[in-house]
């Protein structure tokens, strides 16, 4: 399928242009704002009246002049001009080679000075960073070109300073800038982002900007500075310096596309790059590149093409990879799992090609849930330590296919006391981890190992959260409730627990010839429960013949271990239930002091 034909086929029924940009954005309050500057309609002096008055616009107003527009700029109503000083145009002649303007034709004129203007009011107090249309439509397909403004530290349009702002005038606003603004290409549009430093790093080494820099047209789908810093962690290198030339310019290449295709022409299908190669696009009220890049930003127009941001590497299938590394970094809803992994510096573990893997990959949603219930903004405010071992509770040391999956724990890769911590795994109509998580994706197979997509971030557990994710504990979390218990079991500990069953509970009830915990006092509960914890963590392949004290002071369970592990009469059914404060084994008998 023709590249041209595919992107254009449905021209003007996808439009991303309400999209928030992630990398640029620009508004303008309209000029009924109390708050701004107005025009003075009863003012003489037009844009090109201040201009001559201030002095220092001399050669401003002789190259509108010859191109024809000077009485635009006094008749245009509500318009922004970007006026560079005369001090800018003679910079712009020596870099030019040139002695004055009669060496430029008047079309290049009137060009470049289209360049400097915006049809409509942009004050200073409504400019933020992003990109803007201007009144000049010399790019490919007569769509106005960008200038991209950035108000970090200052205002910055393109690679040129504002030096004076809200010069007023009849009929518009002057901003005073430092450099004549040459209508751009999309590698010029790219070096006035710092967000796209590596990108730029990356064409130059490539030695592509003279390509990328020719008549094209290009559309170009460029990676944030963000989007390289995890596809470098997922390849375990440093930066583009562990890049080949061969690989880079390969990758490169599989970005652009050899035509000017605006969002208002995407369509889905599969798209020729100029490397070769084809990459899908898929349109489902987000545009997305092979699945899982996400665009963010579009419509950034170069005299030779336009740019459309994407929130991650676009990698060729001759180069990549798949392992669970690849497949996230890939995926803009695993954004926030791969920054955790990278500060956590796990991204080398699950991009291992050797390992089996399962993982419980939290989405995006996830994680701002969670951020939101620690009261934290952002995973900086997440102590490193914390953070890691919550990554690797997400973790199965082997490869574990929905299929292979069974109602019981499994242990993780995130340990306390030297121990695998478990989750509990429940299979039924879908598959549950400690009865609060869901996975809804299943089954996304990795080079080394596998992915189920989880709807929550999963927290190593406590001892008490063990028996509430089991609802075969339900009775035994009853009665630590009731007992007022729970804040207790669930400090630091460690503690070991020997936890009866629901079943354990009724045969109790029976022999008391009650209905359940509703008549039993918390007071009479509370020796009871205390009776089942001793204190340390205490596995079963430590356990010995013998007495052991419990936290019920002066009352000791016996240990009996000549036929499988007696807690006095009560058998252990399941054992070695790791959690983040203690271990739990359980039991077949209420035991009773």
């Amino acid at each position: 399928m023709k590249t041209i034909e595919l992107l254009k086929k449905t021209k003007n029924r996808f439009s991303l242009l309400p999209v928030l940009l992630l990398v640029l954005t620009l508004s303008f309050t309209a000029c009924n704002d109390d708050d701004d500057p107005m025009p003075d309609p009863e003012m003489e002096k037009t844009i090109v009246d201040v201009a001559a008055e201030a002095g220092s616009f001399n050669v401003l107003i002789q190259a509108a002049q010859k191109a024809g527009l000077a009485e635009f700029l006094s008749t245009e109503q509500n318009i922004t001009v970007f006026a560079p000083t005369d001090a800018a145009f003679a910079t712009l002649l020596t870099d030019l080679g040139v002695s004055s303007l009669d060496d430029i034709d008047a079309a290049t004129l009137t060009a470049v000075l289209k360049y400097h203007v915006v049809g409509d009011l942009a004050y200073s107090n409504n400019l933020e960073s992003g990109a803007v249309a201007t009144l000049n439509t010399g790019s490919p397909d007569g769509t106005p070109l960008s200038l991209l403004v950035n108000v970090n530290g200052g205002v910055m349009i393109n690679n040129a300073n504002v030096t004076t702002a809200d010069v007023m005038a009849s009929n518009g606003v002057i901003h005073v800038i430092d450099k004549v603004l040459l209508p751009p290409t999309v590698v010029d549009l790219a070096t006035y982002s710092d967000n796209f430093s590596s990108l730029v790093s990356a064409v130059v080494k490539a030695d592509l900007a003279g390509a990328l820099s020719a008549d094209g047209p290009f559309t170009v789908f460029a990676p944030t500075n963000n989007a390289f810093a995890a596809l470098f962690a997922a390849l375990e290198i440093s930066g583009l310096d562990d890049v080949s030339v061969e690989d880079l310019t390969s990758i490169l290449t599989y970005h652009v596309v050899g035509d000017n295709v605006l969002s208002t022409e995407l369509s889905a299908g599969a798209v020729a790059a100029i490397s070769g190669e084809e990459f899908e696009v898929t349109i489902d009220g987000d545009v997305m590149l092979n699945g899982t890049i996400k665009v963010v930003a579009t419509d950034i127009q170069g005299t030779n093409g336009v740019i459309h941001v994407i929130d991650a590497v676009l990698v060729p299938e001759s180069q990549m990879s798949n392992t669970i590394a690849d497949i996230a970094v890939a995926n803009s809803e695993f954004s926030i799992l791969v920054e955790a992994l990278m500060k956590a510096d796990l991204v080398g573990a699950v991009a291992d090609s050797e390992a089996e893997l399962t993982v419980f990959a939290p989405t995006n949603d996830a994680f701002t849930a969670l951020l939101s219930d620690l009261g934290a903004t952002s995973l900086d405010d997440v102590p490193v330590e914390t953070l890691t071992s919550i990554l690797l509770y997400h973790v199965i040391g082997s490869k574990a296919m929905s299929t292979d999956l069974a109602t019981g724990y499994f242990p993780t890769l995130s340990t306390f006391s030297d121990n695998n911590m478990s989750m509990y795994i429940q299979v039924g109509e879908g598959v549950t981890i400690n009865a609060n998580t869901s996975v809804t994706t299943a089954d996304i197979e990795a080079d080394n190992g596998v992915i189920h997509v989880v709807d929550k971030v999963i927290l190593p557990p406590s001892v008490v959260d063990i028996a509430i994710a089991n609802e075969n504990f339900s009775t035994l979390v009853s009665a630590v409730v009731k007992a007022g218990l729970v804040d207790a079991l669930s400090a630091e500990g460690p503690f070991t627990v020997f936890a009866p069953t629901n079943a354990a509970f009724d045969v109790l009830f029976a022999d008391l010839e009650i209905s359940g915990i509703d008549d039993l006092t918390a007071e009479q509960l509370t020796p009871i429960l205390m009776y089942h914890v001793v204190s340390g963590n205490v596995l079963s392949t430590a356990l010995t013949n013998g007495e052991v004290p419990t936290l019920k002071d002066g009352s000791n369970i016996t240990v009996d271990l000549s036929s499988g592990v007696m807690i006095n009469q009560s058998k252990v059914v399941a054992a070695d239930v790791q959690g983040a404060n203690g271990v739990v084994h359980v039991i077949d008998k209420v035991l009773i002091p």
